[in-house]
This record gives structure tokens, C-alpha cells and sequence, in this order.
């Protein structure tokens, strides 16, 4: 997976810097459709880059561009190595203009995009029939949010933030046309910094439509604080926030709840020694369903990093994780339990090459039995800066 990140210029077009940074990955699965019932193995080429532009128009206007570009090329089941299923801009990818028309305020529009493909845990439904469909090979979604943003420094230690955006998401293929959706959401927050604590109170509103009568269209509201709190050799994150839901009943997905939640998340990193270090979360998301209204999510997971591991430019990473989703409601509800276990290693091969090896054990349990499913999955890679 790529990930843009702030770098030296690799060239100029004009006064224009541009960054490239390249990764390369070859992965081995031995379950690429998530299905014990249906288990296929492959061997996955993943060449990628991603392209940085942060360019000063003026002394209070930037403009700003990430963009990270992937392409999966499947030896085995080459049927899925197209770009319309496989082919994904990262998450992070994002264009920018910003301005400062004071000290203390800054004003960005943006317009932050990404296309990714899920060939694992979606649900769909059959246009046909509206039976649920468990087993998806590819489901290809662009993602885009366009929106303003403000922050003011009230003062040196509070900021005040509003912003507007509008986020859609868009299936490529006719048979999740029942996932296009549109939100228009509203959001405002505070931070205050407190040596050595970071307070802030955020808020949004959601209008969410979809375009098929299958699901819900919504209201929803979010409310809630987060503490952090930094001393020597621990650091703590704690969030807070209820979720509240107004779902109508234009929809036919059978899902007739009104599923408000508090969700958050608490984690604790602490810092053994020069080398080592770990990090305790708890989350508890929610976010909307497949063919239900929402899906929550809660998940405990640990992680553990060792610097200069067997080598001195050497870092090895230990994640395992526990998890439990459930459906709202719905005429097919799901509910599930995973978890994992990954080791991996990255290696400073000199300054701006890296190389990285990683393996992931992973299972579910689901209430409908061919989305349990047991997989191993190797990964192999560099990254280079160019």
C-alpha cells in the first residue's frame, strides 16, 4: 500500500518541486477470495509510485498535490488484473489550494480522492433477485471529497476549526450501483495544547442519500473529545463520541433501526528502552453497512517495534489484532470475529531505499459459512526515493 509523504524535490518543472517516490512489492496469497468454500491461491506483482507537488504561488496562497498510484498484476487468475478492478490511488492522494490572509488563519479548499478495490470482506445484494450475495471477487469504489476548511489560531494555545464537504462514493460496476451514495457534512472543533496534555472537542452533521432504494438515506450527528497526554515514555490517546442516527424508511434492506452508538478510542504507547517500544489500542467504530444501515466494529489490537533488530538499520514490527463486527439490522444481518497476527522487517539499505518483508495469518468466523475463511499472505517489497 502506498503512502504519500513530505520529501526533498526529485526535480523542478519551472519553480514547480516534484517528488516521485517508487515501491515495488511481490505478494503471495493463498486465499485471494477470502473463502474457504472458494479458496484460490496467487502471486500478486505491485508496482507503484507517488507524486508530491507543494509549490508557493504567493507568500499566503499554496498549492498543494499527493497522489499514489498502485496496479496489482495477478500471475495465476489474470482475469483480475485489470485497472478498472485492481488498479488503486491511495487514500492520501489529494489536491490543495490554501491561503493565509493573516497569521493566524488559514483557509483550504481541496479535493481528496482515491480509488480502492475490495475483493475480500463485501457484501452485495442480487439487483434480480435481492438475495445477499457473501462472495465478491472485485468490488471497485471511487471515493471523493471536496470541501473547504478554516482553522484560526485563537491563540497560542487554542484553535478553532470549521469546514464543509461534500463525499461521494462510485462504484464502477452496475452491480453495486446500490452503494452510490453522497454526504454533505459539516464539521467544527477546538484543540487546546497544555503541556503535556492536547485537548480537543469536535463535532459534525451528515446529510447522506444513496441513489438506489435499497438502503436508508440518513441523518447523522457526532459529538465528542480526545485527551492526549504525552510524558516520559508513554503516551496516552483517548477519545470519545456519540454517534447518532436518523435512518429513514425509503429503503427495501429490511434494516428498520436506529443504531446510535458511542464509539472512541483508547491507546497507550509506551517506550521500553532506546529499542523497543509497544502500543495498546481499543476502538470502537461505526460507519454504514453494505445492505444495512451501519456496521460497528470494535477491535483490540497490539503492536510491537524493535529498532535495530538483528541489524542496526533493521526495524521489526509484531501487530496481532482481535476483532468483532455486527450489522445493524437488515434481512441479512452479519455478524463476525477475526483476528491476526503479522511479523514484519524493514531494512535502511541506505538513505531513501528500503526494503521490506511482512507475513500475515489471519481468520474469520461469520454466521454466514462461506465467508469464514482462514488465509496467509507474504509480502515482499522496496521502496525508493528517487
Amino acid at each position: 500500500m502506498l503512502h504519500a509523504q513530505n520529501a526533498k524535490p526529485t526535480f523542478k518543472i519551472g519553480d514547480v518541486p516534484v517528488s516521485v517516490k517508487g515501491s515495488f512489492e511481490v505478494e503471495f496469497n493463498d486465499n485471494i477470495n477470502f473463502s474457504n468454500n472458494n479458496k484460490a491461491s496467487d502471486i500478486i506483482l505491485r508496482p507503484g509510485v507517488i507524486v508530491a507537488i507543494n509549490y508557493n504561488l504567493t507568500k499566503i496562497n499554496t498549492v498543494a498535490l499527493q497522489m499514489g498510484l498502485s496496479y496489482d498484476e495477478y500471475l495465476i487468475h489474470q482475469n483480475l488484473s485489470s485497472y478498472s478492478n485492481f488498479a488503486e490511488v491511495s487514500p492520501d492522494s489529494q489536491l490543495a489550494f490554501s491561503i493565509k490572509p493573516s497569521e493566524s488563519i488559514t483557509l483550504t479548499v481541496y479535493d481528496s480522492f482515491n480509488y480502492s478495490v475490495q475483493p475480500n470482506d463485501s457484501l452485495a445484494v442480487n439487483p434480480n433477485t435481492h438475495l445477499v450475495i457473501t462472495n465478491i471477487k472485485a468490488l471497485g469504489r471511487f471515493m471523493n471529497q471536496l470541501g473547504v476548511k478554516g482553522e484560526w489560531a485563537a491563540t497560542g494555545n487554542d484553535t478553532l476549526s470549521a469546514g464543509v464537504y461534500r463525499y461521494d462514493v462510485i462504484p464502477q460496476n452496475s452491480g453495486y450501483e446500490f452503494l452510490r451514495r453522497w454526504q454533505y457534512t459539516a464539521t467544527a472543533g477546538i484543540r487546546h495544547s497544555m503541556d503535556p496534555f492536547a485537548l480537543s472537542l469536535d463535532g459534525s452533521y451528515t446529510r447522506n442519500y444513496y441513489a438506489t432504494n435499497l438502503e436508508n438515506d440518513s441523518d447523522s450527528w457526532f459529538v465528542g473529545p480526545t485527551v492526549t497526554w504525552i510524558t516520559t515514555g508513554v503516551t496516552v490517546k483517548a477519545s470519545v463520541g456519540f454517534n447518532g442516527y436518523s435512518f429513514q424508511h425509503n429503503g427495501t434492506n429490511g434494516d428498520s433501526s436506529q443504531p446510535d452508538t458511542f464509539t472512541g478510542e483508547l491507546s497507550a504507547t509506551q517506550q521500553l528502552n532506546d529499542s523497543l517500544s509497544h502500543t495498546l489500542t481499543l476502538t470502537r467504530s461505526s460507519s454504514f453497512g453494505y445492505v444495512s444501515n451501519t456496521v460497528q466494529v470494535d477491535r483490540i489490537s497490539e503492536k510491537i517495534d524493535y529498532k535495530e533488530f538483528l541489524f542496526k538499520a533493521m526495524t521489526g514490527t509484531l501487530l496481532g489484532y482481535y476483532e468483532t463486527g455486527r450489522d445493524s439490522g437488515g434481512t441479512f444481518p452479519e455478524h463476525y470475529q477475526k483476528y491476526a497476527i503479522s511479523p514484519s522487517v524493514e531494512y535502511l539499505v541506505r538513505p531513501g531505499f528500503t526494503v521490506y518483508a511482512s507475513y500475515e495469518y489471519s481468520q474469520k468466523y461469520s454466521n454466514f459459512s462461506d465467508r469464514n475463511y482462514t488465509r496467509n499472505q507474504i509480502i515482499i517489497g522496496l521502496r525508493y526515493d528517487f
